[in-house]
């Protein structure tokens, strides 16, 4: 089974290095690296070259930014059965895609697989996952489901794509990897969780500023667009519960956490999404 790869990247240079490094060590080695490349300069390139002997890379030079339009170009290069999205600074373990095929060929009801994310430290990257193993569902997909660590078996059927509304670069500045999934789900596709398989991503860094601020309403209003889509278009009312769980949670912060700015941001951000997301 062939497995696409599909990584946009942008502003990083020595991090790939490491992510080329986790493919260049794979025990399965039947993949193909599509590089989607948003920098105006060639450094992914030189990048790119100095592995095009020991990896199966297809470049392409992005006409412009959006991580969902530029994941959109992967997919329209894509030659596997299994795609998959990693990031310009992950790592995978040796085995990670050994794991991912022998899991598809082993569970055929299964299309979609997902396992946790954590720093080399062992400390969340994005988020509290999931401990366990666990079938993903829609009341779930946010503690199963990260942009780089879930890969859906396609087979022989064509390519979901991104909503390039959702997403870093697009009018909501989060959610497209969640709405990806759920509308696998909608679709009919099943997925499973392993809490103990690992891909590794830096833990991010948080701080105090003008635009963190900024860039935390945008990410809220990524969710309350893709809480729209799911609720309303998709007539899950289920995801309402998710939907109210977070706000509440909001708002236990903005009175009693020290970090009010993040939780007024976030609110502010999951009204306005919610309210303006339009299909």
């Amino acid at each position: 089974m062939l497995i696409s790869l599909i990584m946009p990247t942008l502003n990083r240079y020595d991090d790939i290095y490491l992510l080329m490094k986790s493919l260049e060590n794979q025990t399965y080695k039947n993949f193909e690296l599509i590089v989607v490349d948003q920098n105006q300069n060639d450094k992914v390139k030189d990048i790119v070259d100095k592995y095009s002997d020991k990896l199966d890379i297809k470049y392409i030079k992005s006409p412009k930014l959006g991580l969902s339009y530029n994941r959109n170009l992967g997919i329209d290069m894509a030659k596997g059965q299994i795609i998959g999205f990693p990031d310009d600074d992950c790592e995978y373990e040796n085995d990670t895609l050994e794991k991912v095929v022998n899991f598809f060929e082993k569970s055929i009801e299964y299309k979609i697989y997902s396992c946790k994310t954590m720093d080399k430290n062992k400390v969340d990257a994005f988020k509290k996952m999931h401990d366990g193993i666990c079938d993903i569902v829609s009341t779930n997909v946010l503690d199963t489901i990260t942009s780089i660590t879930f890969f859906v078996n396609f087979g022989s059927d064509k390519y979901t794509k991104f909503d390039e509304k959702l997403g870093v670069g697009g009018e909501y500045g989060s959610g497209e990897e969640i709405d990806y999934v759920l509308n696998l789900l909608t679709l009919g596709f099943r997925g499973r969780y392993f809490g103990d398989d690992l891909i590794y991503h830096p833990a991010k860094k948080h701080s105090k500023s003008k635009e963190k601020y900024e860039r935390d309403y945008n990410y809220g209003r990524g969710f309350g667009a893709l809480c729209k889509k799911q609720i309303v278009y998709r007539k899950d009312y289920k995801f309402l519960k998710v939907m109210i769980s977070k706000l509440v949670r909001n708002i236990g912060g903005l009175i009693l956490s020290s970090n009010k700015d993040y939780h007024s941001a976030t609110i502010k951000g999951r009204v306005n999404g919610f309210r303006q997301y339009k299909l």
